[in-house]
């Protein structure tokens, strides 16, 4: 059944045509991702969807089933004045009604508690209540509360009293709690983190509602969707094969275009040579009838680019020592109160590390130690020789309203030539006016990208990216991605976007519980590793025979300590990882790098490589003797293995 179609829909702002002859429909069961570059239209088309907006000609029809939820970006007072579960709870009038209904009930017989009367009344409100399915919704609200990150304890706070990320989650919230029967989903794992994604990810699989989202995470889309609308010159076009595919569907089709385009044109160009040379002579009839025939012809368009490319360039500056960051039992917090406590790691030149952990967790409290702007509670944290920092924060906070573009980056270098300035804008896609944009009225994704040129416009070895992904479209993650797999020096990346850490990361620091662990590869690798240990860790399933539960209950026990061994294996292997890379790139630096006779560098270098040689000993022997102690359990973990305590 067709929930809302449209038919020939043509919209304009300010004489600049959005939509033109744009058509589609939405049926109950679609899942369907809204794609195309940041100013395409795509928030303009739900709010046409939604009756927010409404076009300048064509037609939008509904179906009498067909009720849209569309996010809320701005709040009343009152709504203001709501807690948070009141707020949620509200989508549902009937039942916000009922439970009204029922306060009043429970009140009347508190007072009269002898009251016949009031104990009837309170019944048939209860019965209400329940035949509304009252009670299970609330249940469903606090589910979906807690899926998205919030704490129970915050439940009843008033909505002022969150931060304004916090408030568009709430949004998500009641709008994934109502009955309506189609959600537009505009940017909805914006303020999420990855645990809260990936619980949205499960809910939308299992809810009976149709849905069109909005998003630049590409991992989301392909988990949540079937079918792709590609906003583009102003019209839709379709792929029925989810995202994966159609990224790969949509150059085919411009491959396929672009041959027919070629294949025409060298036609057009054979006829109109015919009629130029035959026009006036013998074949003057046919040259005529060519013509005609040219006229009719309908000329196949090349696929429009609605959006200016980017094309990141980070140049590492200065080449620091090999050691860039180094944190030795570092705690973080504010005054004497820890968020992550006993933090040892060494980051060194080339690295590629992605930070991650729930919001709220402590990560940009990590940073902002790190960067000196904040007192580590305990431990050290010490930067490298010759570290150049360059930081991106993901609040803005560099960028002044009242500049234009083009002053924003003139600030960095104030005696430079426009022609040049203009130049490295347009890499990030500033182009002619629009480097005399006021930044106050830039979109989140320009001014992301402003900030991003900012950023980078001064050459820096050690880059400090505070979730630099956020606002940015599908095209400019990718070239961001690429510009870091090509980056020479080290960067430490905060980011929730799961495809972007995969791309970019090659060493995790997982944040859970005020504790960093280090995790060697990418978010693949370390979802695999996760989920893996919860697979381990899960109790017995309900009737398990006592025999086996006393011997899981055993096997808790020692397993907890095997724990501990695993982790300090884990530690002396990631220990012993980066010291024979230090090594590896001490022979580097004496084979190839330092001049033959600067004597006084190959000395350093030498005895540096001695000490690293004899540090890989010791920790080769601790590790052997870890390796010893694991063996001692290994018939208890095959016991585990073979599923005795499923």
């Amino acid at each position: 059944m067709t929930l809302i179609a449209g038919e020939n829909i043509c919209k304009q702002f300010n004489q600049r045509t959005i939509f033109k002859d744009l058509s589609f429909s939405v049926n109950e069961d679609d899942r369907i991702g809204l794609v195309g570059p940041n100013g395409i239209g795509k928030t303009t088309l739900f709010q046409l969807m939604a009756s927010r907006l409404t076009p300048d000609s064509g037609n939008i029809s509904r179906s009498k089933y067909c009720h849209i939820a569309y996010l809320e970006q701005e709040f009343s007072s009152e709504q203001l004045h709501q807690t948070l579960f009141g707020y949620v709870s509200a989508v549902r009038d009937d039942l916000t009604a009922a439970r009204l209904e029922l306060e009043r009930a429970e009140q009347t017989l508190a007072d009269n508690p002898s009251s016949q009367k009031a104990i009837e009344t309170l019944g048939e409100a209860q019965h209400r209540f329940e035949a509304l399915g009252g009670y299970r919704f609330e249940m469903e609200v606090k589910t979906i509360l807690v899926g998205l990150g919030f704490p129970e304890n915050r439940f009843h706070n008033r909505l002022e009293n969150f931060s304004g990320g916090e408030k568009n989650r709430a949004s998500l919230a009641r709008l994934l709690a109502g009955k309506s029967t189609l959600l537009l989903l505009d940017e909805p794992t914006n303020h999420l983190d990855i645990d809260s994604t990936i619980w949205l990810e499960e809910f939308l699989a299992k809810t009976d509602k149709a849905y069109i989202i909005v998003s630049h995470d590409r991992m989301f889309l392909n988990n949540a969707i079937k079918k792709v609308w590609e906003l583009a010159g102003g019209k839709i076009e379709q792929y029925f094969n989810g995202f994966a595919r159609f990224l790969e569907e949509r150059d085919e089709r411009r491959q396929h275009i672009e041959h027919l385009y070629r294949h025409q044109q060298e036609e057009i160009k054979r006829i109109e040579d015919f009629v130029r040379r035959n026009i006036a002579g013998q074949k003057t009839k046919q040259a005529q009838s060519k013509m005609k025939y040219l006229s009719r012809i309908k000329r196949i368009e090349l696929p429009s680019s609605d959006a200016n490319p980017v094309a990141f360039r980070l140049q590492s500056g200065n080449r620091s020592f090999n050691l860039i960051l180094s944190l030795d039992s570092a705690s973080f917090g504010y005054g004497n109160h820890p968020v992550v406590r006993e933090v040892s790691f060494n980051l060194y030149r080339g690295d590629r590390v992605a930070l991650i952990g729930r919001n709220g967790s402590g990560k940009t409290t990590i940073l902002r130690t790190i960067l000196g702007e904040l007192e580590s509670v305990d431990g050290s944290i010490r930067l490298g020789q010759k570290v150049e920092v360059a930081y991106f924060d993901q609040e803005l906070s560099d960028l002044n309203d009242d500049n234009t573009v083009l002053d924003e980056i003139w600030q960095m270098e104030p005696m430079a030539e426009a022609g040049r300035m203009r130049t490295f804008l347009a890499r990030f896609g500033f182009r002619g006016e629009d480097v005399l944009k006021k930044v106050s009225v830039l979109s989140g994704g320009e001014k992301t990208k402003l900030a991003l040129a900012k950023l980078l416009y001064m050459p820096a070895n050690f880059l400090i990216l505070d979730e630099p992904t956020n606002h940015l479209d599908i095209d400019a993650r990718q070239a961001l991605e690429e510009a870091l797999r090509e980056y020479q020096g080290a960067y430490l990346v905060v980011s929730h976007d799961r495809y972007f850490i995969d791309r970019i990361a090659d060493k995790i620091l997982y944040l859970e519980n005020g504790a960093v662990r280090i995790f060697e590869g990418n978010y693949s690798y370390l979802k695999e590793k996760l989920d893996s240990e919860r697979e381990r860790s899960a109790p017995p399933k309900k009737g398990t025979d006592p025999e086996k539960l006393k011997e899981y209950v055993d096997f808790k026990k020692i397993s907890q300590y095997k724990g501990r061994i695993k982790k300090e294996i884990k530690s002396l292997t990631s220990r012993i990882s980066d010291h024979e890379l230090i090594l590896k790139r001490l022979d580097d630096d004496i084979e190839h790098k330092i001049p033959k006779t600067d004597w006084e560098k190959l000395t350093a270098a030498y005895q540096e490589k001695s000490r690293i040689e004899n540090l890989l000993l010791e920790l080769y022997s601790r590790l052997e003797e870890m390796k010893d102690l694991d063996a001692q359990y290994s018939d208890i973990e095959r016991q585990s293995d073979t599923g005795q305590f499923d």
